[in-house]
């Protein structure tokens, strides 16, 4: 099995280069056949043969083993296989006991290096001797030498299985069997283990408690279930992010105890763990379904679709909250990458960049773009709140970069917040240096750990953008939070509650004011500052010839209309007719007066008199956007022509004032309009006049003409 492996796998040279000439690759398989323990012993075998294929091929020649033995091409892929395994006994003989249980080729060839052990040493010392190696580890990389070193010393790391047990009662289970709890992974020891202070859930045992550990009962119910730790962090990272009764998607390439120990986490929160079935293998499947029997996991659901193939339409998706992206890297980080690759039914073609000091970019550009597709696929589910992606990896290219580049290629709808990436995730152990990249969790290799890259991706709004009042009614708006109401039509009523009249006065109508030139004023009286702001905006326009339109000026909350000016001559009784107010029209220059207040009296004399034109129809033609309420003693007419509520008998359409309908104590008779005097606005001659006419006619009565302008 391994020579199979090895033909397949092995590193090809240029023919001019080549040494030996082995058998065409495409003729051999890669072996799927016997226990998964002999498998992972046999693809082993044939890694470790891969990375010292140029020494034991100087070996060969050098020593003239294959050309005293004719062996042919096909058989020398075994040879080279056995030749490794011999000079790592320290070229001794096998025991009889395991001979009898190899095939006859391979006893044959076992008892041709054995006859061929002394030339076969002495090529070696020659080859140590001229590139000065003080052990035959010195022939590999510094990158590879060192996962080699750290593989001999690397902990064993286990899970509990928290639907059968806690983790308090597997300890004392373990206490109980001799173990002893230690603090720290680096007091880990022969019969003892510790906690692991990243996960939770996981505990820590040396390598030489391994095999006491196997047999025992906790990992034979599955109560205990031994991972490589990458793959715990991952899983600790994605707790906290569950929801209630929420679905978990695990994506990728992983084996079947990483599914089992998702669902375990999500059963926790009453979750799902959610498996494409297209993207595994019937046998994987089997696997998978035997597995959760046996943990007693019943929350995980194996979806038909392919993971890609999937959008935010399918039922399986409708619950969807957050996606464990586990994509095929280069596993780089690891320390042993075939116990790696051989649960999760990973690419074997890996070997073969792993074992020089670096992956090539080909390689990686192929593994990158099945990772990104993967990574963008899963930003595009509308209900997903956070994406964990994790890699074993210690490329740039295949962590750090790859999540930034896709985030800047994703497009969210603009009722959704953005992925962003969301970190520290353990500020403990988070490494100091760029802000960003800090966000970022990076476990490094060690002889107490492999190496991983972890990013969470969460939905957030961006930290450098304030956001205003008119965003956050936008976002309610769109989710339906406001009940109907549009964020224009609530900046619209704020703006017409600050458009607010002046308080009406105690008739429930609004302030008459009439100035001494005779133009007669309705509407709210003005504050000083605007009457200030209109004088200067009628001078400006007057200057110009009085031709334009005046320009509405920005802070005003207010305006009123202005009658233009009538002289006492032509004011006849006629019919009251209702003229639609005309927006932003010209000022007379002549009115620029300030308006007062009549006198009180005056006032009291006025409304008990049965004035022609209501409080309520100056008020709607003085706020013509402001909506007046109704008042019953102002009936509407259908015409634009006001009739008159007197108590006597009305006409249909109009109705002619008599002069008794305006009958007031003597005053003069120069105009009715000049009730109020308003000297600021004509000059002290004018004034005089008036008053001078006041005292010559004070015996006389007059009729109030008509007050048809009042409401204009």
């Amino acid at each position: 099995m391994a020579a199979a492996a090895f033909q397949h796998l092995r590193r090809e040279k240029p023919v001019t280069h080549q040494v030996l000439h082995y058998g065409k690759k495409s003729d051999t398989q890669l072996p799927e056949s016997g226990d998964k323990t002999s498998q992972r012993q046999a693809f082993q075998l044939a890694f470790n043969t891969i990375k010292y294929q140029e020494l034991l091929e100087y070996i060969m020649m050098d020593s003239s083993f294959l050309t005293s033995q004719h062996l042919p091409s096909e058989s020398l892929p075994l040879a080279m296989v056995m030749l490794f395994d011999f000079q790592e006994r320290k070229f001794t003989l096998r025991p009889t006991k395991d001979l009898t249980e190899l095939s006859q080729e391979v006893r044959a060839l076992e008892h041709s290096l054995h006859k061929w052990k002394i030339k076969l040493a002495a090529s070696l010392a020659r080859y140590r001797i001229k590139r000065n190696l003080q052990s035959v580890s010195l022939f590999l990389p510094d990158p590879v030498r060192a996962k080699q070193q750290r593989m001999k010393l690397l902990p064993c790391y286990a899970w509990v299985n928290t639907l059968k047990s806690s983790v308090e009662e597997v300890c004392a289970e373990l206490q109980r069997d001799g173990l002893c709890e230690v603090k720290s992974v680096s007091e880990v020891a022969e019969s003892t283990f510790c906690r692991d202070h990243l996960c939770p859930d996981t505990l820590v045992f040396s390598q030489s408690t391994i095999s006491r550990l196997e047999q025992s009962d906790l990992t034979a119910t599955h109560r205990l279930n031994i991972q490589e730790r990458s793959v715990c962090v991952a899983v600790s990272v994605l707790r906290p992010l569950l929801y209630d009764c929420g679905d978990v998607m695990v994506a990728g390439c992983f084996s079947a105890m990483t599914a089992a120990h998702v669902a375990v986490a999500a059963a926790a929160r009453c979750g799902r763990a959610l498996v494409s079935a297209a993207d595994h293998t019937a046998a994987q499947l089997t696997e998978l379904h035997e597995l959760l029997a046996l943990m007693d996991v019943k929350n995980l659901r194996v979806v038909s679709e392919a993971f890609l193939a999937l959008d935010e339409w399918d039922s399986a998706a409708q619950r969807l909250k957050v996606i464990v992206v586990l994509p095929r890297c280069s596993t780089s980080a690891l320390s042993d990458p075939v116990s790696t690759i051989h649960s999760e039914h990973g690419d074997w073609d890996l070997l073969t960049h792993l074992c020089g000091s670096s992956v090539s970019q080909s390689k990686l550009q192929t593994l990158t773009s099945q990772q990104a597709r993967l990574l963008a696929h899963s930003l595009t589910f509308p209900k997903v709140q956070t994406v964990v992606y994790c890699t074993r990896s210690i490329y740039p290219e295949e962590n750090e970069q790859l999540v930034k580049r896709v985030l800047e290629k994703t497009h969210t709808h603009s009722k959704l917040l953005p992925f962003r990436v969301n970190g520290p995730i353990f500020p403990d152990d988070s490494l100091s240096g760029d802000a960003e990249d800090s966000k970022f969790f990076r476990l490094e290799a060690s002889q107490f750990t492999n190496g991983c890259f972890v990013a969470r991706l969460s939905r957030q709004a961006d930290p450098t953008k304030v956001e205003t009042v008119q965003d956050v009614l936008a976002r309610a708006a769109a989710k339906g939070l406001l009940g109907g109401i549009l964020p224009e039509q609530a900046n619209a009523g704020t703006k017409s509650k600050n458009k607010k009249s002046s308080v009406p006065s105690a008739t429930g109508g609004p302030e008459l004011l009439i100035g001494l030139d005779g133009d007669a004023e309705a509407g709210p009286r003005l504050p000083q500052s605007d009457q200030d702001e209109d004088k200067d905006e009628e001078e400006t326009e007057g200057n110009k010839g009085g031709k334009g339109k005046k320009k509405k000026k920005k802070g005003r909350k207010r305006k009123v209309k202005k009658n233009s000016k009538q002289s006492s001559s032509q004011l006849e009784p006629k019919t009251l007719k209702k003229k639609p107010a005309k927006k932003n029209a010209p000022t007379s220059k002549k009115s620029k007066g300030k308006a007062r207040k009549i006198p009180r009296l005056t006032l009291s004399l006025i409304s008990s008199a049965k004035a022609s034109i209501p409080v309520s129809s100056v008020t709607q033609q003085t706020e013509p956007d402001r909506k007046p309420p109704p008042r019953p003693t102002a009936p509407k007419t259908p015409s634009k022509q006001r009739q008159s509520p007197d108590r006597g008998e009305g006409t249909a359409a109009q109705r002619v004032l008599t002069p008794a309908d305006f009958v007031l104590p003597p005053i003069s008779s120069s105009t009715s309009s000049s009730l109020s005097s308003s000297s600021l606005s004509r000059p002290p001659s004018s004034a005089r006049s008036s008053r001078r006419a006041l005292r010559t006619t004070a015996s006389s009565s007059v009729t109030l003409p008509s007050l048809r302008k009042l409401g204009q």
